[in-house]
């Protein structure tokens, strides 16, 4: 009898990684938006390298729209995770609230 096919392999450990952050730091908060008392949260998919620094990022969602986009990612991008085996892609939503200002 023919020994039976060999199991799949499992899916690489890098996509079940648990990003660990080493610095988040708060996006500004849009000076218009201030002003306005307006409030939103944008979810930002990013990419970390192997070396824990984000390697690409953009808005999947935005609420409202273009007002604290520019701001999110530009905090996402600054942000840095444990190094990883390979690259993780996640996403994270951002709120904005004047309140915490």
């Amino acid at each position: 009898a023919a020994a039976p096919p060999p199991a799949p392999a499992p899916a690489p450990a890098a996509a079940q990684a648990q990003l660990r952050p080493l610095s988040t730091p708060a996006p500004r908060y849009p000076a218009d938006a201030l002003r306005a008392g307006s409030s939103g949260e944008v979810q930002v998919e990013f990419t970390v390298g192997v070396d824990g620094s984000v390697t690409s990022a953009r808005v999947v969602r935005a609420d409202p729209p273009r007002i604290f986009d520019r701001e999110a990612l530009a905090a996402v991008r600054r942000w840095r995770f444990e190094p990883v085996p390979a690259p993780v892609t996640t996403r994270r939503t951002i709120g904005f609230s004047p309140q915490s200002n």
